[in-house]
Order: C-alpha cells, then sequence, then structure tokens
C-alpha cells in the first residue's frame, strides 16, 4: 500500500478527503480485519487519491478514461454495449457520454448497423487526450501497485475478475 504521506490528497474530488491507508496504533478494527470488502474500499481510496494526484488536471474521472479506453479500442459501440463492458446501467453511461460529449472527447452518430442505436466515437481531441492518459495511467498503476510482485498483481487482478464475474 502507500505510504502514509502519499494518502493527503488536497484534491477536490468527492471521496479524496485525507484517508490514512492505515489504522491508528491501539485502534481494533474487530470484525473489520476479516472482510473483503472493508480493504477493497480502503485500498479504492488510496488509488483514487493517486489518480487524482496523477490526472486531476486533465479532468477526467476514471470512468470516463475507462470508457474513453473502451470507445478507442472499439470505435462505434453502442451506448448499451459500453454500459455492459462497464458494468453500469444505460442511463449512467449516457451521462458518461454526456460529459465526454461536453468536453469534446467524444461524438455520437447513427449507427450504421442499426438505426434505433448511436455509434460512439472518439473525436481527433478524445485520441490526443486518451493517449497522454495512457502513460498518466500507468505510471499511477506502476506507483500504486510498486508493493506488489508481477506474480501478486497478476493474483489480484485475477482475483478481482473472479469477484466481478461472480
Amino acid at each position: 500500500m502507500a505510504s502514509k504521506d502519499k494518502s493527503k490528497s488536497g484534491a477536490t474530488w468527492p471521496g479524496t478527503g485525507d484517508i490514512s491507508p492505515s489504522t491508528p496504533s491501539g485502534i481494533g478494527l474487530d470484525m473489520l480485519d476479516d472482510i473483503v470488502g472493508y480493504w477493497l474500499r480502503r485500498a479504492q481510496v488510496i488509488v483514487y487519491q493517486d489518480y487524482v494526484r496523477t490526472v486531476g488536471s486533465m479532468d477526467i474521472r476514471p470512468s470516463q478514461f475507462a470508457a474513453l479506453t473502451i470507445i478507442g479500442a472499439n470505435p462505434g459501440l453502442s451506448q448499451t454495449t459500453l454500459a455492459a463492458t462497464m458494468g453500469i446501467d444505460r442511463s449512467g453511461a449516457v451521462i458518461l457520454i454526456d460529459a465526454l460529449e461536453g468536453k469534446g472527447l467524444a461524438t455520437r452518430a447513427p449507427s450504421p448497423v442499426d438505426r434505433r442505436t448511436y455509434a460512439i466515437l472518439l473525436t481527433e481531441q478524445g485520441k490526443t487526450t486518451l493517449a497522454k492518459l495512457k502513460t498518466l495511467v500507468m505510471e499511477h498503476d506502476r506507483r500504486v501497485t510498486a508493493c506488489l510482485s508481477p506474480e501478486e498483481r497478476n493474483q489480484l487482478n485475477s482475483i478481482l475478475l473472479r469477484i466481478c464475474h461472480a
């Protein structure tokens, strides 16, 4: 995990307060010590704070980065497919795409294969932004997983994937 001094973010996004990754001395966690969800959330806060410090000036939230990456890898996919791929509701995908459109990073176009749907595409600005973000996010990911061996990192991803598909 990150060191204590790395938990101080000063960021203004919700959920980025100064939360220490370690428990103060003498504080018992009772059953929390054995609850996977508790540790997942603690780790998520640390990862999120580092993400904000890394890419915060670009004003792209993690969900927006994920959407940009998926759209970039699958130009023309539908909102429904994006939602399913990200594990979110279609209404959440609409809000996400609206935000990306508002930033000039993505656009909706009539689908060439289904008149009832729209194809989502990255704009040129979206492609440029995504290229910059990929570099920053890889640096961020290396930093937050530096305490893991390559094997442990692969195991962690595998375990999390199993939880997501349970």
